[in-house]
């Protein structure tokens, strides 16, 4: 029985032990990412807790394809001033529009009161003028309304590939946010404190980066949703 024990208390021993080099040489990987890397930029490989670093890498992957403008869409409406333009244009096409057929009617009024042949014909080239200008003017209020439609697709494209931008960034973020909670109480060993105390100085300079990053696709989102036609 006695030596049952031992073999008992042994195995424990030896699995706890084997569970500390397998923690140590995690937090000796993360750590040496974040020596490799710029002040505050390592990353998810930073992260020696693999649940943590996991779903920071499966959320990370999807940031540059939905952050960059790439083929997930637009991530800017650049200002909203642009629609204001483009409405103010059609506005203004459309009322040019309106003023040369008000102006061909009266023409064709004039025409069907002159009594002189000089008068009607002379009368009869300004119409067929007008004519011509409402042919010009209402293309130009159709290629308005393309350019506002065009515009209306692009703001709503950008607002969605915006908040998708904005949800993975979070995720990520989160991400560290754990992680940092979980090496600020590693104490393990004096080795492991050393470099849980690296990390979480890596994770606390790297946060506000997440954070800028973050508000500026806020602000831009804000444009986009301000840009609704």
């Amino acid at each position: 029985m006695g030596n049952v024990r031992i073999i008992i208390v042994a195995t424990f021993a030896l699995g706890v032990s084997v569970a500390f080099a397998d923690k140590l040489s995690d937090f000796e990987e993360a750590a040496a990412v974040v020596d490799s890397q710029p002040r505050g930029k390592a990353g998810c490989k930073s992260i020696p807790y693999g649940d943590h670093r996991s779903n920071c890498e499966s959320q990370g992957s999807k940031v540059h394809e939905w952050c960059d403008g790439g083929s997930r869409g637009p991530v800017t409406c650049v200002s909203e001033n642009i629609t204001r333009q483009l409405k103010n244009n059609l506005e203004k096409e459309t009322k040019a529009v309106e003023a040369l057929k008000e102006k061909k009617n009266n023409l064709e009024r004039d025409q069907s009161r002159a009594s002189a042949d000089d008068e009607k014909n002379k009368i009869g080239k300004e119409i067929e003028q007008a004519k011509k200008e409402i042919e010009e003017g209402e293309k130009r209020v159709e290629q308005a309304k393309k350019d506002l439609e065009a515009r209306k697709k692009l703001v709503e494209d950008a607002i969605y590939t915006i908040d998708q931008c904005i949800a993975y960034r979070r995720a990520v973020q989160n991400s560290f946010a754990a992680a940092l909670d979980r090496v600020r109480n590693e104490n393990e060993t004096p080795r492991i404190t050393e470099l849980a105390r690296k990390l979480r100085n890596s994770y606390e300079e790297g946060k506000p980066g997440h954070e800028v990053q973050i508000t500026d696709k806020e602000n831009a989102l804000k444009t986009c949703k301000d840009s609704r036609p």
